[in-house]
């Protein structure tokens, strides 16, 4: 049985090199048989050589037996599958990459420099990553840029893997690394071009230099780790909490040593301002364009162009919504006591309680609308860390550096718990749990007889099982990657708004300007376009409307000449806003608005004409 699975990892390996290679000609004349076959050929060939380059070096040796090493393996074909997903056109389950990262990467190159996008108030966080985007997309496109996003996958795994070596565990460290690769929602981010993964790496290199701090007291390690939780900030808001956790936790730390010969309150300020200091160009940037550094974010206390109080209470309300429970309307949740608002739908004492099971075995109350298969799939956390820390009271002698990393990881959750129950938001606590986990799973590997046995059955069970769910990703990759079909009928096929857009892209002008109603993956969409959602930005004022003159006044005002709007889509993204839908249908009735004619397969998607009369109204 191992000498099948050796053959077919080695020729799995083959082919994708002998697809890279292939892809270098034009195939698309010749049939799958043939390119399949030209493949597994190449990669037999280059493997030879390769073999043979090691041969006349003196280095065709065998690899010494350890225990690790299938775990290595594991790794290796991990990532690899990774990458070859990470290579194909950016799709469906790139909603954030679609809608966010990517198309403001897009529009900061088109106009040459950075500009405010008024309609996407995503458009003013933090957005270091989104900057090798759009160096990506100035050059090449971007597959090029969903590769800087997998890079930060490979080092978050280097980085709990040297985190945990140092400080944990040596034995442990190829399981840590196996923990956080084999949880879904890490393997999934490492094939799309979200902002997730530089966070995950950050915060455990931050942790890693931390820890060292802890033992040196050197000012060098401090100073390391700020700079790394400032890139924590600098790549995302989200980096916020785990620095300012790290801050409190080395205050008291030097409050503890205030009485020692050396003590740190230097090295606690230097790792404080480093930090603040690397992270603040994109905080200062928001506070000129916008009034409030954190925009759109404690609108009470600083504002925000293009904001309002009730767009900030409609944000709070919909990140509140995650997590198993319903939450009461927005106005019924105002009107309750503070007190009973701390424990009410997601967040009631038995739910809290219950959290880490429906979050292992109930993942879709976590996430963004999707499938249930897909919420298992690609969105989850696993098990590995619900079965294996707990078993940590079961062994003594634990290191000491577990016990930080532990209680981070509690106040950390509690965080979580308590702002918004997104499973892809608690995915660099996961990174920090998952030393944790991976030196419980080790000791429970050294026991013998059924513990043992037990331990190594559920955790092959897991990992193929991470395989099988990757062999998915690849299976729908896979084609478009090696040549055998086109980026366009790919996108076509996993993309639902690909075909409309493609449509606007070939049937309108270059001077168009699209409104859009519902759908926000606009990527691809080569014309000016703004999203419509009242609950994106005050560009178009609805609240003040009072009939289809109005709307179709604040289009001519925008220079808006199409409208494209999903109506389910619209009806989920703009609950609790003001009704939208009417008034386009009102537009329509009065001839403000033309159906322009689309075929029927583009899944639902209406395109309309603004037409060109109207009176302007002011807002």
């Amino acid at each position: 049985m191992i000498d099948i699975l050796f053959w077919v990892t080695v020729s799995f390996i083959a082919t994708l090199a002998g697809a890279a290679l292939g892809r270098l000609v034009t195939l698309r004349a010749y049939s799958p048989l043939a390119r399949l076959l030209l493949f597994v050929t190449l990669g037999y060939t280059m493997l030879a050589y390769l073999l043979l380059g090691l041969g006349l070096l003196g280095l065709l040796q065998p690899v010494p037996a350890s225990p690790a090493r299938g775990l290595y393996w594991f790794l290796l074909i991990l990532v690899l599958a990774s990458f070859i997903v990470a290579l194909a056109p950016p799709a469906g389950l790139d909603w954030d990459g679609l809608a966010e990262h990517l198309a403001m990467a897009k529009e900061w190159v088109k106009a040459g420099r950075i500009i405010p996008l008024w309609y996407d108030h995503h458009s003013q966080f933090p957005a270091t990553l989104q900057m090798l985007y759009a160096m990506a997309l100035l050059w090449r496109g971007a597959i090029a840029a969903k590769l800087f996003h997998f890079s930060f996958g490979l080092i978050a795994l280097g980085a709990v893997f040297v985190l945990t070596r140092r400080h944990i565990s040596p034995q442990a460290a190829p399981w840590a690394a196996v923990v956080l690769g084999a949880t879904p929602v890490f393997s999934w981010l490492t094939g799309v071009a979200y902002v997730d993964l530089p966070v995950v790496a950050c915060v455990l290199l931050s942790v890693h230099f931390f820890l060292e701090w802890l033992s040196s007291g050197t000012v060098r390690d401090a100073v390391l780790s700020g700079l790394l939780g400032g890139a924590a900030m600098a790549f995302k808001m989200q980096g916020i909490p785990y620095f300012g956790l790290l801050l409190l936790f080395a205050l008291y730390i030097a409050w503890q040593r205030r009485r020692q010969k050396a003590p740190c309150w230097e090295a606690v300020a230097i790792f404080g301002a480093v930090g603040m200091l690397v992270a603040s160009p994109w905080y200062i940037k928001s506070w000129v364009i916008t009034g409030n550094p954190v925009y759109p974010f404690a609108y009470s206390i600083f504002g925000g162009k293009q904001w309002s109080a009730q767009q900030a209470q409609w944000y709070h309300h919909h990140q509140l919504q995650f997590g198993v429970g319903e939450l009461p309307a927005p106005e019924v949740l105002r009107a309750l006591p503070w007190y009973e608002r701390v424990f009410v739908g997601p967040r009631t004492p038995l739910r809290l309680l219950l959290a880490p099971f429906n979050l292992t075995f109930n993942p879709l109350p976590f996430t963004d609308p999707v499938s249930p298969a897909a919420a298992i799939m690609f969105f989850s956390i696993g098990p590995l860390y619900l079965i294996f820390t707990p078993m940590l009271l079961a062994f003594s002698g634990r290191p000491a550096k577990l016990k930080v990393l532990l209680i981070l990881f509690g106040l950390l959750w509690i965080w979580w718990l308590y702002s918004m129950q997104q499973s892809r938001y608690l995915l660099p606590t996961m990174a920090l749990l998952a030393p944790a986990a991976a030196y419980a799973l080790h000791r429970c590997i050294q026991h013998r007889g059924l513990l043992r046995g037990a331990t190594l059955a559920v955790v092959a069970m897991w990992l193929v099982i991470i395989l099988l769910i990757k062999a998915v990703a690849l299976y729908t990759a896979l084609p478009v990657v090696a040549g055998i079909v086109s980026q366009e009928q790919y996108l076509a096929s996993s993309l639902a708004p690909y075909p409309v857009i493609s449509h606007i892209n070939s049937h309108t002008p270059r001077d168009a300007k699209v409104i859009s109603y519902g759908e926000v993956r606009l990527f691809y969409l080569d014309r000016d376009y703004l999203w419509g959602d009242p609950v994106y930005h005050r560009m178009i004022i609805y609240d003040t409307m009072t009939g289809p003159e109005d709307l179709l006044a604040a289009y001519n005002r925008l220079g808006i000449t199409y409208v494209l709007y999903q109506p389910a889509l619209l009806n989920r993204l703009s609950a609790n806003c003001e009704p939208v839908g009417p008034l386009l249908q009102a537009a329509m009735e009065e001839g403000y608005l033309n159906e322009v004619a689309i075929p029927a397969a583009y899944r639902g998607y209406h395109l309309l004409a603004v037409t060109a009369a109207g009176t302007q109204v002011h807002y």
